[in-house]
């Protein structure tokens, strides 16, 4: 009655896949307000497809929970939402804020952001879209080199959306590594925002893996190459905290690439000081599947490189077993993170009883529940399985 009588035409979903179903239908609402706990999917998974989506425009959404605790309003910014609220809301609260949002779902064109204008750059197309930042493909034209072109709305980002890009930009600019995805060029200043980065042609690894159903050796090849760039970017100080297989990315060429250093963290004083969002006490940072134990406590003072080992055990785990090594619910994230805590992972020799004794070794290394017991470096890891790798193309060869 409320939403109605400040004019406004409410939609109501009775779970989440009906607003997830709504929200795709043409002329849906682009001012979306999502409980958490909607049954059947929830509104952080309903978050994600529709910030995820490519062809569904621009909308504001906003995350509503019972639960007033500084975890759920980070995973919930960083699943895509725009705002966050906590039951019980006070009308003129929600008045306040979905007039925010409907100022800023007006500024944004209802189909697809206009080409933006950037000095040097032909831009061409958008690759995707957030609320206050987009990624096109673009031509630098002194260069003539094709480059994705990630672009921040200073007029609509917040003090802390902006400090964190312009962080981002500093960590990703001090990388150079075959196989980190390069930045060539950046600005960020009161009237623009963006940074120029290598455009990769290819897939991500899950895809790749799914379509292109690689061999093993090709899949610990590919992880080998990870645990090169990691160890490169470890050793600038910088942990990414966020790896999973949408970051990254295998090229046509048939090597990898890490991109999206986001929720980067640098290992040096004094700017660790100055995160504030990004890396609350007690919250846990990043991807509930691919977190490490000391992670998903929110231990994020404690995090160091050998989170970023963790999550590639994972990955990699995922691509040579087909399963997650711990008991993950997919419809809790609370319930994943309590899991990864505290549970232990599961031998991959007992999901397939023939699976090698060597790599599940190198697995269980990289995944040992206390930091101190996995790989010390990612380079000590990636020399493990490059050995493994020698060592079976040795045996391979004197069979002939």
């Amino acid at each position: 009655q409320n939403v109605s009588s400040w004019g406004y035409e409410p939609v109501v979903a009775e779970d989440g896949k009906e607003a997830w179903r709504i929200l795709q239908l043409p002329g849906a609402p682009r001012l979306a307000v999502l409980d958490w706990q909607m049954p059947h999917m929830d509104g952080i998974d309903v978050c994600r497809h529709v910030k995820g989506s490519q062809t569904l425009p621009f909308t504001y959404v906003v995350m509503l929970t019972s639960r007033d605790a500084e975890e759920d309003m980070v995973a919930g910014l960083d699943a895509g939402a725009d705002d966050y609220l906590t039951k019980p809301v006070e009308p003129k609260i929600l008045k306040s804020r979905l007039a925010a949002a409907q100022r800023i779902v007006e500024a944004v064109p209802p189909k697809e952001w206009s080409l933006p204008r950037v000095p040097g750059y032909e831009v061409k197309r958008l690759l995707g879209k957030g609320a206050f930042a987009t990624v096109w493909e673009a031509l630098q034209n002194d260069s003539q080199r094709r480059v994705a072109l990630k672009i921040i709305r200073v007029d609509l980002a917040t003090d802390d959306v902006f400090n964190r890009f312009a962080r981002e930009v500093r960590i990703a600019e001090r990388l150079d590594h075959p196989h980190i995805a390069r930045v060539y060029d950046s600005r960020v200043d009161e009237f623009l925002g963006y940074y120029a980065m290598e455009l990769i042609d290819g897939l991500t690894l899950d895809k790749y893996v799914k379509l292109e159903k690689p061999k093993v050796a090709k899949i610990l090849c590919l992880a080998a190459e990870v645990c090169g760039a990691l160890d490169y970017a470890h050793r600038q100080g910088v942990v990414h905290r966020d790896l999973k297989p949408s970051n990254i990315m295998v090229t046509n060429g048939g090597t990898s690439k890490l991109v999206d250093f986001g929720l980067a963290r640098s290992m040096f004083r004094p700017e660790a000081e100055s995160e504030t969002v990004t890396s609350l006490e007690g919250t846990a940072i990043g991807t509930p599947l691919f977190m490490s134990p000391e992670q998903a406590r929110g231990e994020n003072d404690k995090l160091d490189g050998r989170a970023d080992i963790y999550a590639l055990g994972i990955i990699l785990y995922l691509m040579l077993v087909r399963r997650h090594p711990h008991q993950v619910d997919m419809n809790d994230r609370w319930k994943t993170l309590r899991e990864i805590a505290q549970g232990p992972v599961s031998l991959p020799s007992e999901v397939k009883p023939h699976f090698n004794r060597d790599i599940e070794r190198i697995l269980l290394k990289a995944l040992a529940e206390e930091p101190s017991a996995r790989y010390a470096t990612a380079g000590e890891f990636g020399k493990d399985i490059i050995g493994f790798l020698q060592a079976k193309a040795a045996e391979s060869q004197s069979q002939k």
